[in-house]
């Protein structure tokens, strides 16, 4: 079986979706090879032949096999400004490059301005014009020798491809196209975290076959759909996710990272604003001794610099499980402000395990505003969890949303004074703006129209209640909140592009 994580996104470590899978499948003998065509397609554009008409880009073409060199050596992350001209040459030498056929592919996204990824009609025209696609040659050089040693071994294989943002659904429905035209004879299956969604949010059927390209859409855990599809009785019993097919990449981080989830879907599920809400997947999590030996197993096996924890939420019972039996290596990963973090011994005990730094969702500092989103936090104790995580030297990479429908201006304005007011206990901001999730409980309460033109599309654009609509929130966003010193800092030293998968080289 031939399990592809296509192109574009962000490329600090390996995709967890296709080494689980790799771990489920070899512990039950299954021949299985992982291609990430994500970083392999960034280096395939890194080393294209460009010509440039501008000073800016030939500059960044010239620099860009040592821009690439310098986000590998940990020395880049203790000079800021050599890392943001590291990563502004990639970026804008990665656009160069594809600009060549008409697209614009970067570091974390990649835009067609004849198809939009929101539209089921552009997938469909984008697998059928496939040789168009800035990526043919390297679906060409690389997946072609594979398919043909695929069918040797087994004539009715299955290729599975996983895509996890936006941004990859193009480029991955051109693979389809490919694969389907050299060897139609191969089922091809959809699966990963934006297929899922898709099911979840009725925007596609779970047997949506896209017109022929498509064999079989594979929905929630992929350990378990692809035991479905496969037959395979006990499918949720899996072995430690294995990496072993994306050792010898060359990943922009400075140390190996490897990621790894202890569950699936959110414990919490109750903010009004959230996709998990509004999906209703159920929460899964692993079994605590489980996951220990999965960690000290990847820890033998791979001996990573950093690992990523990329639950949802990272639930007090693994935080405890980490605190109980380090994991061997630095860790981060996404958090809620629990109770558990008002113990200032346990927030010591993390750091002690190897927590760096976590990622707390805020959204905003206002009583009233987070009551209506339903995220089950105190103010004053995200104030003292912030001191407490201060004083155990862990870094907090702060989440803020502006725009919910229970904000307004004067609730804006406490969130923005409070971030301010602490900003020595908050080392990186994420700013976002609402988009409310189209199936969600929330939209049935609001006047809604479409966001985009697109049948594919998870949000709804929406009348605020409160007139504190996307333009009033951006506005703020921009003139009110980044214009307090406090704040600006917070977010200028917040990596460009990698965000919080870079940051904890920074600390």
């Amino acid at each position: 079986m031939l399990l592809l994580y296509p192109p574009v996104a962000r490329s600090p470590e390996p995709p967890i979706g296709l080494a689980r899978l790799a771990g489920w499948s070899r512990s039950r003998e299954i021949d299985v090879h992982c291609i990430d065509l994500n970083q392999e397609g960034q280096e395939f554009l890194l080393e294209s032949a460009v010509k440039a008409e501008d000073s800016w880009t030939r500059g960044a073409l010239k620099r860009r096999q040592r821009a690439a060199s310098a986000l590998r050596e940990r020395q880049t992350y203790g000079n800021y400004d050599r890392y943001a001209r590291a990563v502004g040459d990639l970026d804008r030498a990665l656009r160069a490059a594809s600009g060549l056929a008409g697209v614009a592919a970067s570091l974390a996204d990649y835009r067609d301005p004849r198809r939009s990824p929101l539209r089921k009609c552009d997938l469909i025209d984008s697998a059928r014009n496939y040789k168009a696609n800035v990526f043919y040659e390297l679906f060409e050089r690389r997946i072609g020798p594979e398919l043909e040693s695929e069918l040797e071994s087994n004539p009715m294989g299955f290729v599975g491809i996983s895509i996890c943002y936006l941004s990859q659904v193009l480029c991955a429905f051109a693979l389809c196209g490919y694969i389907k035209s050299v060897s139609p004879e191969t089922k091809i299956t959809l699966g990963g975290s934006l297929v899922t969604s898709w099911v979840a949010g009725s925007r596609i059927a779970p047997g949506e076959e896209f017109e022929g390209f498509v064999d079989a859409i594979l929905a929630g855990p992929g350990e378990e759909s692809l035991g479905s599809l496969l037959d395979i009785p006990d499918s949720r019993i899996a072995g430690a996710p294995r990496f072993d097919d994306f050792l010898d990449l060359g990943y922009f981080a400075p140390v190996r990272i490897i990621p790894y989830n202890f569950s699936s879907g959110c414990a919490w599920k109750r903010c009004s604003f959230c996709p998990e809400t509004a999906e209703n997947m159920p929460y899964r999590g692993k079994n605590r001794e489980t996951a220990i030996t999965e960690l000290a197993v990847l820890r033998e096996r791979y001996d990573p610099g950093l690992f990523h924890f990329t639950d949802n939420e990272i639930a007090p019972l693994y935080l405890r499980s980490l605190m109980d039996h380090p994991p061997g290596a630095p860790w981060y990963g996404f958090a809620r402000f629990s109770r558990l973090l008002l113990d200032p011994k346990a927030c010591d005990e993390l750091a002690a395990s190897g927590c760096r730094m976590l990622q707390l969702g805020l959204e905003s500092a206002d009583q009233d505003v987070l009551d209506a989103l339903g995220k089950g936090t105190r103010v004053e104790e995200i104030d003292r969890i912030l001191k407490n995580l201060k004083a155990s030297a862990i870094a907090v990479f702060l989440y803020v949303i502006f725009g919910t429908p229970s904000e307004d201006r004067n609730s804006a304005m406490r969130t923005r004074d409070f971030v301010a007011t602490r900003a020595g206990y908050i080392r990186f901001l994420n700013l976002a703006l609402f988009n409310l999730p189209a199936s969600g409980g929330e939209a049935s309460k609001l006047e809604t129209a479409n966001f985009y033109d697109a049948d594919l599309s998870l949000y709804s654009e929406f009348r605020h209640p409160k007139g504190w609509d996307r333009a009033h929130a951006r506005e703020f966003l921009e003139k009110d909140f980044l214009s307090v010193p406090e704040n600006r800092a917070i977010f200028k030293r917040t990596p460009p592009v990698f965000t919080s998968n870079h940051a904890p080289f920074f600390i």
